[in-house]
């Protein structure tokens, strides 16, 4: 989105205020192209929240929005990529996972990493915050370093990212994680009904994570994307568990069973054979012959 590359937002909460007004307001020129004011310079005597444990989604439909397009509405995209999203719904109602790259292992990027449709683990550092999704076993850093965007960074389907702690009610404790990321890398969809982002990869990604209570922590998120006919916010809500934790290795390639060749999709039956997902698809792999 280069007309966003020389803007800069104050906090999360703007943004949302431009959702409303869909006015996008530029900052002046000797303004840092940054989203994120960050300086952590002054923070060495702040102390650090306790978010340990194991997060998981809290209960509620895997779309995007958490209660689901029937009662959020279609998302917010422009009149190209809406086409493209119901193209990719009538595939997928014929059986073919179009519009979803998990479907073939390729990992779900940013913001659907943070969908956590299964568990993430939250390792707090001064300089870095690390959250661990269970979901192939990925790892995202921010960093709280205070340091500037680099002149280049090396894109990633979970992009990179700066954070900037808040202390929102004063107490002397960090309560509020603001993140901004940039450079992630596609193909990527926002869940698995392939609602797209746009194919150009300039999307950035803000968040604001703080907990609602000890037990549940709500994320903020708003993405900015080409694809979209404005800033787009939703929230996620997690639920925390301390005790009896299991933490379960999820590889997307072992019990696989999706198969793409060209054009066309195909389940892996238990014997190997392939089996078509839509009416009048050619076969390419005849089952076994009954033997007698």
């Amino acid at each position: 989105m280069k007309q966003l590359d020389n803007s800069r937002f104050s906090a999360l909460t703007k943004i949302i205020f431009l959702v409303s007004t869909t006015i996008i307001t530029a900052c002046s020129a000797e303004d840092s192209d940054r989203i994120l004011e960050v300086d952590n310079s002054s923070n060495t005597n702040m102390a650090y929240p306790d978010w340990r444990g194991q997060w998981s989604r809290a209960s509620g439909s895997l779309n995007w929005p958490s209660e689901g397009y029937e009662q959020a509405g279609p998302p917010p995209l422009t009149d190209e990529y809406m086409a493209i999203w119901q193209g990719y719904t009538a595939l997928q109602e014929a059986g073919i996972p179009a519009g979803d790259p998990p479907s073939n292992c390729l990992p779900q990027g940013m913001p659907r990493i943070m969908k956590m449709t299964y568990p993430m683990e939250i390792i707090v550092t001064p300089e870095i915050t690390y959250i661990y999704a269970e979901w192939n076993s990925q790892f995202r850093r921010i960093y709280t370093d205070g340091r500037s965007w680099p002149d280049y960074i090396l894109p990633a389907f979970n992009g990179y990212s700066i954070g900037e702690w808040h202390d929102e009610n004063g107490d002397g404790t960090f309560d509020m994680l603001a993140i901004e990321t940039r450079a992630i890398k596609g193909p990527r969809s926002f869940d698995s009904r392939a609602v797209p982002l746009h194919a150009n990869d300039e999307t950035i990604v803000l968040e604001e994570l703080r907990l609602i209570d000890d037990m549940t922590m709500q994320n903020t998120i708003t993405t900015i994307d080409d694809a979209l006919t404005g800033p787009w916010t939703v929230n996620q809500i997690y639920e925390r568990e301390l005790e009896d934790i299991i933490w379960a290795e999820y590889a997307c390639a072992e019990n696989n069973r999706h198969l793409k060749l060209g054009d066309e999709w195909y389940f892996i039956n238990q014997d190997g054979t392939l089996e078509p997902t839509r009416i009048g698809q050619p076969g390419l792999i005849p089952a076994p012959e009954n033997s007698n």
